[in-house]
Parts: structure tokens; C-alpha cells; sequence
């Protein structure tokens, strides 16, 4: 799996591709493995994306859920309605 060096002190993007692996600057690779770096950076960025956005679509699912359950619960257990008595 290929990681991106992220440390502050590193002005210049590193890959490794093991934790423990070797780092190889950017800059210095050939033309081609630079091109597959920038294809792999935008499908890492459209993954993140894809993430991103599934979490917000599960968490209005969940939210809509509450809702139909809570309204479900409403009519098929319906609260005890406070009698009111009629003085004659």
C-alpha cells in the first residue's frame, strides 16, 4: 500500500510503501511513476470523498429512521391522553 509522508519538517512529498520502507522523493522519480503518483493522489482524494459523503447519507438515514420509528411508535402506542371531566 502506498503511503504519503506527512511529517512537517518534510517541505517535499515522500511515497513508502511500508511503514518501515524505503521513502522515495517525488520529485526524483521518473516521469512515469510520477503520473501514477497524481493518478493515485486524485483516486485517494475521490475515496476520501466517497467516505466523506457516505457517512453524511448514513447519518441522515439514521436520523430519518428515528423519525418513521418514533412516528410509528405514536400511532401504534399512543400516550395515555389525560381524561377531562365534565362538571354538571
Amino acid at each position: 500500500m502506498v503511503e504519503e509522508n506527512k511529517t512537517e519538517n518534510v517541505e517535499e512529498p515522500t511515497v513508502k510503501f511500508a511503514e518501515d520502507g524505503k521513502e522515495h522523493k517525488v520529485n526524483e522519480m521518473p516521469n512515469n511513476a510520477k503520473e501514477l503518483y497524481l493518478l493515485w493522489q486524485e483516486e485517494k482524494q475521490n475515496r476520501d470523498n466517497f467516505i466523506i459523503n457516505a457517512n453524511k447519507s448514513i447519518d441522515k438515514l439514521n436520523r430519518i429512521l428515528s423519525s418513521y420509528e418514533s412516528d410509528m411508535k405514536n400511532i401504534l402506542e399512543p400516550a395515555d391522553e389525560p381524561k377531562i371531566e365534565v362538571s354538571k
